[in-house]
């Protein structure tokens, strides 16, 4: 599958296709198709991009496919295009659905069309750039991206005569602060102020576990025993979920409903965030695309917050998690130097600029991200690019089983915290569970 891929690309590089022959005859206007999962605010934005692309390429005309639905409803439909032989022209990627989609061959690489468009890959952040290639080849050009961090109500910290917190705290500090910050403000006998907010969801808590040098999975992803199951491994979720077995941090975190599949991860973070933002929490672990949600409470109500890079324990070297999303061309796309045309316009420096604006992710472009954090009066921007520095790969960005991989995760968090087990024996017992998963092995299934 992936030599032919690369022949068919090779023949595009030399002769193009017949279709974007017949578009620059002017035969019919072309349309060219885009998919992604924006909601209504971010396909008006986008419509902003697409405009400018129009203008610039008369006959041409783009059309948006956006669906606001879960991502892996998203890359059903995405797959279901392609096996109809109807896939979009471009298609927005995620890094969980990296694997899965490289693995089939079911999209194009990128980078023999690269240099002649003008495009170089040293603009790119390379972390993030690293989720979508693989070796020399790139699947999809990032345009967005975010580190996760911690956002704190800089209110509580000042009626508490807490000084804010710095990059460079540790777990020890994080504890005592969450301590202080959790309070009985009226006097009733009930908690109503927490330090912080405790989640089950593995894509907030993995960041957390990398900074205390453990890890859910060994280096090769392959297996979780050895790993998951490490000391420091166990150690670090016995102090996340002291957060609400032992310390009284964070509220308790009622579990979900039996899992089914992905559907036990689609925990909305609306009640954590309407904590935060009324002054109930005082630290949340954050991403770039939650600061939308946040701002609406900055005026009227005043909400003053800042950001913050995720502490670490002592000893152990900072980390987080990055996660991003990225312009893909279909292997078997109809106008693939069209198609490729468009990918790297939409993850270009005007494109990204635009699209900042809504606040959702930092630009993938170093300059573009470092000309965002220079015109922020906050100073939010400067910590999540500090934060990029000490960021890695996510896990669904290399392994094709890894939703199934996330599915069993919380089981360990519902065991300590619920069931009252001990750390060591719940990450062992799910990490056999998950050695039996990736046991079965290969390319990511649908």
């Amino acid at each position: 599958m992936r030599s032919a891929l690369a022949s068919l690309a090779a023949a595009a590089l030399l002769g193009g296709c017949g279709g974007d022959h017949a578009a620059a005859a002017g035969a019919d206007p072309l349309t060219l198709v885009l998919a992604d999962w924006a909601d209504y605010a971010e396909a008006r934005l986008e419509r902003r991009v697409l405009a400018l692309y129009e203008q610039a390429h008369p006959g041409l005309r783009v059309v948006q496919q956006s669906a606001a639905t879960y991502q892996a409803e998203y890359r059903e439909r995405i797959l279901t295009s392609m096996a109809a032989g109807a896939p979009p022209d471009v298609f927005r990627l995620d890094n969980i659905d990296v694997p899965g989609f490289t693995d089939r061959g079911a999209v194009l690489d990128l980078a023999p069309y690269l240099p002649r468009l003008g495009i170089d890959l040293r603009r790119y952040d390379p972390t993030v750039l690293s989720i979508f290639s693989r070796g020399a080849a790139v699947y999809a050009l990032p345009d967005g991206y975010t580190p996760m961090v911690v956002v704190y109500n800089k209110d509580l910290f000042d009626r508490g005569g807490i000084p804010y917190p710095s990059d460079d705290w540790t777990w020890d500090d994080f504890t005592r602060i969450a301590k202080l910050l959790t309070r009985d403000t009226d006097g009733d006998g009930r908690i109503d102020q927490w330090g912080t907010a405790f989640d089950r969801r593995p894509f907030l808590w993995i960041p957390w576990i990398w900074a205390g040098g453990g890890d859910v999975l060994c280096a090769d992803g392959r297996r979780a025993t050895g790993c998951l199951d490490a000391a420091a491994t166990v150690d670090a979720v016995r102090w996340y979920t002291d957060w609400v077995t032992r310390d009284s941090i964070a509220p308790p975190a009622p579990p979900l409903p039996p899992p089914s599949g992905a559907s036990a991860l689609r925990q909305s973070p609306g009640d954590n965030l309407r904590l935060f933002a009324t002054g109930k929490v005082a630290m949340l672990t954050a991403g770039h695309f939650w600061i939308p949600n946040l701002k609406p409470y900055l005026e009227p109500h005043r909400l003053r917050m800042g950001f913050v890079e995720i502490p670490h324990r002592a000893g152990v070297p900072p980390a987080t998690v990055v996660y991003a999303s990225g312009l893909a061309v279909p292997a078997l796309a109809p106008h693939r130097k069209r198609s490729v045309e468009l990918a790297t316009y939409l993850a270009d420096s005007l494109a990204q600029t635009i699209r900042a604006q809504a606040g959702l992710e930092l630009p993938s472009l170093a300059s573009v991200a470092e000309s965002l954090a220079a015109r922020d009066t906050l100073g939010w921007e400067r910590v999540f690019l500090r934060a990029t520095q000490h960021a890695r790969m996510p896990w669904g960005a290399r392994i094709g089983q890894w939703r199934e991989v996330e599915a069993a995760l919380p089981d360990i968090l519902d065991r300590v915290t619920i069931r009252g087990d001990d750390p060591a024996v719940a990450t062992l017992e799910v990490a056999r569970a998950i050695d039996r998963v990736l046991a079965r092995g290969g390319r990511a299934r649908r």
